[in-house]
């Protein structure tokens, strides 16, 4: 029975054992303010104002980007915030959008949810796999508010992971086996 526990710790190593977490650091993502309601400015991005082109992510406030006097973004490794700047609000249809969202790391897949701190009333938050989009028409902000988001990546295995695995599977079903013969067949083996 010992041997069996030591097995089993063995194959749940690859999925407990140190992976490097998934980060957005060094990845080129895009962020835009986004028309979707045509109030009379048009549809798609807006542009003027900031968030016009794609950046590089970095640790830090290094990579803040702003957006006129409205607020700032910074985008971590692992989360994005927006700190408001001013009083205002936005009008129906207004989305900010991050996308290109690239999650590197050993084991590591599309984005799968995303933990939100904020005291930003009215918003709507929709992901894919890499891309992330707050819809903010007919919210309020202060220099009071904020927005934070914190990525939640989706695991997958490796093909390493996944080949030991099921080797260690095939060698406690042989030694669950080997240890239900009657010590009779044992003795004659």
């Amino acid at each position: 029975m010992k041997r069996f526990a030591l097995l089993c710790a063995f194959l749940a190593a690859p999925y407990c054992a140190g992976t490097q977490a998934a980060t957005l650091a060094g990845d080129t993502i895009d962020a835009a303010m986004l028309r979707t309601v045509n109030t009379g400015y048009g549809l798609g991005r807006i542009s003027g104002y900031g968030l016009e082109a794609p950046f590089t992510v970095v640790d830090g406030p290094s990579d803040r980007q702003k957006y006129s006097s409205a607020f700032q973004l910074d985008v971590d490794g692992n989360r994005f915030d927006l700190r408001f700047l001013t009083t205002a609000g936005w009008q129906p249809g207004i989305v900010l959008r991050l996308s290109d969202l690239d999650f590197s790391g050993p084991g590591t897949g599309g984005l799968s949810d995303i933990d939100v701190d904020t005291n930003l009333v009215g918003y709507s938050l929709t992901h894919g796999d890499d891309w992330i989009e707050l819809a903010m028409g007919g919210t309020q902000f202060t220099p009071a508010t904020h927005f934070t988001g914190t990525f939640n990546v989706q695991a997958v295995p490796e093909p390493g992971q996944l080949a030991l695995t099921g080797l260690g599977l095939v060698a406690v079903a042989a030694i669950a086996r080997r240890s239900r013969r009657s010590p009779a067949a044992q003795a004659s083996a």
